[in-house]
């Protein structure tokens, strides 16, 4: 009886461990204001979702200044996550080129150790899980050996399992994934598990494949590591620093970019990875936060100081993309598509047509300007057979089906002529001949702009549309 129960709970734990896992990329330094009260709020508002942990992204401390608050984020965020059940693991920025001041192992150790015993902590296989963010690309402080010593400094009492995300790797994956897969296996032979950080297309107007996803997978498996894969997933991406730097203000081509790489894994012959990492909670200055936009007020405990970037990120709403991410979700989780039991249509836009000259930002210097289209996308979640019917200024009642047996995709271009006072999209649900939903995009979309934006702003029509972060809809 006793081999029985033991075999029963061996297989339990097995399931347990390799269960599927989503977190989000959390970006500490615009946690500066935050108490324990905020950790709550906004974990509360990711698991709402079925978010299950942070990774906590966070740079070299005293690199950019004093930076000992971080220390004492981390401890309310871990008191917060422990009292709601979710899970926390660190994602050490080693990308960091312009300061001397760098990770050590003797301060990665002990932090890590601080919380071994916290039932937040993420384990797989009992090891502790320990990501990154680079960490081949300033080598001559980092690099293979480096991770190898940390893990050596962990193993006797505290051992970790090092899932990196190299991103020299990754992008190379964008052109030969099985080339770079072997050359990540070869050159970083320290490493458990890997995350692909390219969650977008590089420096191509085509939606992103799954096929380094699959090479990187693969070669794990191959070379016998017993940690798990982590894709990435995310909404857009879009950053301007305004430094006249080239490298330092792109766009990808993102235009229905998060439902497209959902359904990567929602489909049984794409790739199946042990976790996804979405990109990001709360990276407004790369356009690819899901959070609710923070506060203004410096009084506020989840205030950020944006600076410039500020220009194309206030005002510029992303919360209704957690409904999207809420359905594919639960649908990777349970195998199976969750019942449609709300009207919902998520739709979005950038809010001045791609050619427009602005009079702040790095207006034509921005990578791959040319690639997203000058349209209203929409993304339509419906509990009965309907048109969704879109207009935008001279163009008018585009209309697309969907119905309650899963998502339906549409689109709506911008009209040819858009002026100064702009035009501001308009989306309805349509059912048996009557509009049952209608409502407004939050900005309009104009030819007059302060800076050269490609950050969109994100819409609801429909239920829930005036829920907050912990509402049901979200």
């Amino acid at each position: 009886m006793l081999p029985l129960l033991f075999a029963l709970l061996s297989a339990l734990a097995l399931q347990t461990t390799h269960a599927a896992t989503v977190f989000a990329h959390f970006m500490l330094m615009n946690s500066y204001a935050y108490d324990e009260g905020q950790w709550k709020t906004d974990i509360a508002a990711a698991q709402q979702v079925g978010i299950d942990g942070f990774a906590l992204n966070w740079i070299p401390p005293n690199c950019q200044g004093d930076e000992s608050w971080a220390v004492d984020r981390i401890d309310d965020a871990f008191h917060a996550a422990e009292d709601l059940g979710f899970k926390l693991m660190y994602s050490f920025d080693m990308s960091y080129t312009e300061c001397d001041v760098y990770w050590n192992q003797t301060f990665m150790q002990d932090m890590i150790v601080k919380y071994a015993g916290s039932s937040a902590t993420y384990r797989w296989n009992s090891n502790i899980v320990v990501s990154t963010y680079g960490g081949d690309q300033v080598d001559d402080q980092y690099g293979d050996m480096f991770f190898q010593g940390l893990k050596d400094r962990m193993k006797s009492s505290n051992a970790i399992t090092l899932v990196p995300a190299l991103t020299t790797y990754s992008m190379a994956a964008q052109t030969d994934p099985s080339k770079a897969a072997k050359k990540l296996i070869s050159e970083y032979p320290s490493i458990d598990g890997y995350f692909n950080w390219q969650a977008w297309p590089l420096d191509v107007d085509q939606n992103i494949t799954a096929s380094p996803d699959l090479a990187f997978q693969s070669a794990l498996k191959n070379a016998g590591k017993t940690g798990p894969y982590m894709m990435a997933m995310s909404p857009w991406q879009y950053k301007d620093l305004n430094n006249g730097n080239p490298l330092d203000a792109w766009v990808a081509y993102s235009d229905m970019l998060f439902p497209k790489r959902f359904q990567q894994i929602t489909a049984n012959d794409q790739i199946q990875p042990d976790i996804i990492e979405i990109l990001t909670w709360n990276d407004f200055c790369e356009s690819h936060y899901i959070r609710d936009l923070p506060s203004q007020d410096i009084k506020a405990k989840d205030y950020v100081e944006l600076g410039d970037m500020g220009a194309y990120v206030w005002g510029q709403n992303h919360a209704p993309w957690r409904i999207i991410a809420k359905y594919y979700i639960s649908w990777w989780k349970n195998g199976s598509p969750p019942p449609i039991t709300m009207d919902q249509v998520v739709f979005w836009h950038r809010i001045h047509p791609k050619g427009t000259i602005c009079t702040g930002g790095s207006s034509s210097g921005i990578r791959n300007n040319a690639f997203p289209e000058d349209a209203v996308f929409a993304w339509a979640l419906v509990s009965e057979s309907s048109t969704i019917s879109m207009s935008v200024g001279s163009n008018k009642y585009w209309t697309f089906r969907a119905d309650s047996s899963g998502p339906a995709m549409g689109m709506i271009p911008f009209p040819a002529y858009v002026s100064q006072s702009g035009v501001t999209p308009e989306v309805a649900i349509v059912r048996n001949g009557e509009t049952v939903h209608t409502g407004k995009s939050s900005q309009p979309i104009s030819s007059a702009c302060a800076w050269q934006n490609f950050n969109p702003v994100v819409s609801l029509v429909g239920d829930g549309i005036n829920s907050g972060p912990s509402a049901s809809s979200y």
